[in-house]
C-alpha cells in the first residue's frame, strides 16, 4: 500500500525486437508475441501485433492505471516523440491507463543495471548496432539503420552471409561448404507456429539456443534445395525475419568447423567490434566503464558471445561484457529506476518520451 492507503500502481514492460515482442508485468507474467517492428513485418501488422499484446496487458491489470515502458526499435533516440505518439495511441486503444515511457529498444539496458546509465551496448538480434553513453551526454549511436543500411554483424547478417556462401558453394563459384543443407534442414525445421525467442535446439550439438524465427516464417521442404530456399525467402514481402532465421545455423556450421561458415562468423565478430569502438568513441567513453551485449544471436550461441567478449576487451572495459538474457526484465527495471528518479525529481533523459494515457482511449 501506498502512504495514502492505496494499492500500489503497477507496472509493465515491452520489449519490441525485430523479430518478436516480449511484455513483462510487474507480477512475473510473461506475453510472446510476432514482431510489432514495422520493417519486419509491416507497419499494419506491426499495429495490429502490438495491439493484441497490449490488449492482453490491459486484461491482465483490470483497467487500473499503470505505469509501462515500451522498448522498440522501430525508435530513435534522435526523435522518441515523433513514434511515442502512435505508440500511446495504440496503448490507450488497448484499454491501458496511466503513463507510458516510448524509447529505443537499447536505452533500457543503459539505464538499468550494471551501467547505470554509462557504458556500452551492443545488439546483435535480427539488427545490430553499438550504443555508447558517458552518463552525462546522450547517448550516441553505431550502426541501427535497419538492413538496408546496416546492421552487420546481426543475425539477419549472418543469415543472408551464410545463404550466400552456400550459393556459391553449391554452384562452383567457391569450395564446398555444409552450410547449403545445414541452411535448407533448418528451414525446414522451423515450424510457423514457434513462438518467438522459444528453446530450441541447433543443429550442430548446440544444445539450448533460442530460433530467431517468429511465427509466420514459412516452413521450408525437407528437401527443399538452398537454391530454392533462397528464391523462395527472395519472394517474402518482408523477408527480414526469415533470412535472421537462419542465423542459428550459420553459427552451429562455424562451431564444427566449417570454413565457409568460419569466414562469415569471422566478419560479424569484425564488424560488431568497429562499431563497439566507434560508438565508445563518439561518447568519449573514458575511464571504468562497463558492456552488456544483447541480443538473440548472443543468448542463442554463447561462444560467439565468447568470442565478440574477447575482442572487446582491447576496447578497455573494466570486466568482462554480460549478456542480457532477459531484455523484458531490463526494460522493467529501467522503470522502476526511473520512477525512483522522478520520485526524487531528476530530470528524466531526453531521449525517452512520455505520454499519458486517458481513460478515453485517447493520449495527451
Amino acid at each position: 500500500m501506498t502512504a495514502r492507503g492505496e494499492p500500489p500502481q503497477r507496472l509493465w514492460a515491452v520489449d519490441a525486437g525485430g523479430s518478436g515482442t516480449t511484455a513483462l508485468a510487474d507480477d512475473g507474467t510473461r506475453w510472446h508475441r510476432r514482431s510489432a517492428n514495422p520493417s519486419s513485418v509491416g507497419a499494419p501488422a506491426a499495429d495490429d501485433h502490438l495491439l493484441e499484446l497490449l490488449r492482453e496487458v490491459a486484461g491482465h491489470l483490470g483497467g487500473a492505471p499503470s505505469a509501462g515502458w515500451l522498448a522498440t526499435a522501430s525508435v530513435t533516440d534522435a526523435a522518441p516523440g515523433e513514434p511515442a505518439r502512435s505508440l500511446s495511441a495504440v496503448a490507450a486503444r488497448a484499454g491501458l491507463t496511466g503513463t507510458l515511457t516510448v524509447s529505443r529498444d537499447v536505452t533500457p539496458l543503459l539505464l538499468a543495471p550494471p551501467l547505470d546509465g554509462r557504458g556500452l551496448v551492443v545488439v546483435s538480434g535480427t539488427g545490430s548496432g553499438a550504443v555508447a553513453c558517458d552518463g552525462v551526454r546522450p547517448p550516441v549511436a553505431a550502426g541501427g539503420c535497419e538492413y538496408l543500411g546496416s546492421d552487420e554483424g546481426s543475425a539477419f547478417a549472418l543469415g543472408l552471409a551464410g545463404l550466400r556462401a552456400a550459393i556459391r558453394g553449391a554452384d562452383g563459384r567457391a569450395p564446398a561448404t555444409r552450410l547449403g543443407p545445414a541452411l535448407a534442414a533448418h528451414a525446414a525445421a522451423t515450424r510457423h507456429t514457434t513462438p518467438a525467442a522459444a528453446p530450441v535446439s541447433l543443429p550442430g550439438g548446440v544444445p539450448g539456443g533460442r530460433t530467431l524465427a517468429p511465427p509466420g516464417v514459412p516452413a521450408g521442404r525437407a528437401d527443399e534445395d538452398v537454391r530454392d530456399l533462397a528464391r523462395r525467402l527472395a519472394a517474402e514481402p518482408f523477408p527480414k525475419p526469415a533470412v535472421a532465421a537462419l542465423a542459428p545455423a550459420v553459427c552451429a556450421c562455424w562451431l564444427d568447423g566449417d570454413e565457409a561458415a568460419t569466414g562469415v562468423v569471422r566478419d560479424a565478430l569484425r564488424d560488431l567490434t568497429a562499431a563497439a569502438r566507434a560508438a565508445r568513441d563518439a561518447a568519449g567513453l573514458t575511464g571504468r566503464w562497463h558492456a552488456v551485449l544483447s541480443g538473440g544471436v548472443f543468448r542463442g550461441c554463447p561462444p560467439f558471445a565468447d568470442a565478440l567478449a574477447a575482442r572487446l576487451a582491447a576496447l578497455g572495459p573494466a570486466a568482462v561484457p554480460v549478456v542480457a538474457h532477459d531484455p523484458a526484465a531490463a526494460v522493467l527495471s529501467a522503470l522502476t529506476a526511473q520512477r525512483a528518479r522522478d520520485r526524487a525529481g531528476r530530470p528524466r533523459p531526453r531521449w525517452t518520451a512520455r505520454q499519458t494515457l486517458t481513460t478515453r482511449g485517447g493520449v495527451r
